[in-house]
């Protein structure tokens, strides 16, 4: 006598990833605009999807200083009769999540935030600095540090600072030299402990220090993606689009480099799936980045 069995099949996707393009704005003019655009997974976003926007320097809003209309194609965005020259980072929330656009406004004839505050207080730029809450600065010249308030695991973290002639570049992360030699000033670190995370910068002549600066983050342990499915079932994961490279693991084991897999789970238990996505081939993706599906077995 035979016997037939239905092997059932289960699909699982890595979350929803929304983007902004383009993600850096630059307003040379107060009455220039740009169109930005924004995606989830690679379709637009309707603009009855964003709930509000926020533009911060430092740990201060400056809202009133932007200009965003909701369109059809996505959002116009353009300073404000108040806008002053700066770097700030646009904060878009949306029902599907949040996206971040760096924003600078050179604005010749106006004078910096910096500028103004100094001159008003009456105090000198560092003191200026920390009533601004710009705690990223740099002493060297006008470098800013920019960083994100969080990352997740997986993350590649990815800081560079102009080019400074000869002197001798030392990075540090919580403490410890990730990177050091003449020239380095591009870092680049695949991020792989969650906690609290210190970036340090300094430049060295011979066994003088001539500047330093020091930022923080916060790095989360990216949520997984929770499933269900039963023993003898086909279940298909499917990593993110628009990447050139996928690595997939079962139980930390390395199983395969394909976009998709499909695995039988012959024991009930729990399960993680780990796909590591990296060589983005849109350039508005992060270079890297880590889905992990929890898989519950009946």
């Amino acid at each position: 006598m035979l016997v037939g069995m239905t092997l059932l099949s289960v699909t699982a996707w890595a979350t929803d990833l929304l983007t902004a393009e383009p993600s850096k704005l630059v307003f040379d003019n107060a009455g220039d605009k740009q169109l930005v655009r924004l995606l989830l997974n690679g379709e637009k976003l309707p603009a009855t999807d964003i709930k509000d926007w926020m533009l911060l320097a430092g740990e201060r809003s400056y809202t009133h200083m932007i200009s965003i209309t909701p369109t059809g194609d996505g959002v116009l965005v353009g300073p404000s009769a108040t806008a002053e020259v700066g770097t700030y980072l646009l904060v878009i929330n949306t029902r599907k999540g949040t996206v971040q656009i760096d924003v600078s406004t050179p604005l010749a004839g106006h004078e910096s935030i910096l500028e103004k505050t100094v001159k008003e207080l009456g105090v000198s730029e560092e003191e200026a600095r920390v009533q601004l809450g710009f705690s990223q600065r740099f002493e060297r010249g006008s470098i800013t540090l920019n960083l994100p308030s969080t990352y997740y695991t997986g993350d590649m973290l990815e800081i560079e600072v102009p080019e400074n002639g000869t002197h001798r570049c030392v990075w540090k992360i919580n403490g410890n030299t990730v990177l050091e030699g003449v020239g380095q000033t591009v870092l680049k670190q695949m991020i792989t402990v969650a906690g609290p995370m210190e970036i340090t910068y300094e430049e060295w002549s011979d066994s003088t220090l001539l500047s330093t600066a020091k930022a923080q983050c916060n790095v989360l342990q990216r949520p997984s993606i929770n499933l269900e499915t039963t023993v003898n079932t086909t279940t298909t994961f499917r990593g993110p689009a628009n990447y050139e490279r996928y690595s997939w693991y079962v139980e930390n084991e390395l199983c395969c480099h394909q976009p998709a897999i499909n695995h039988v789970f012959d024991k009930p238990g729990v399960y993680h799936v780990t796909c590591v996505s990296s060589q983005p081939l849109d350039p508005s993706l992060k270079e890297s980045r880590e889905d992990v599906f929890e898989v519950t077995v009946r």
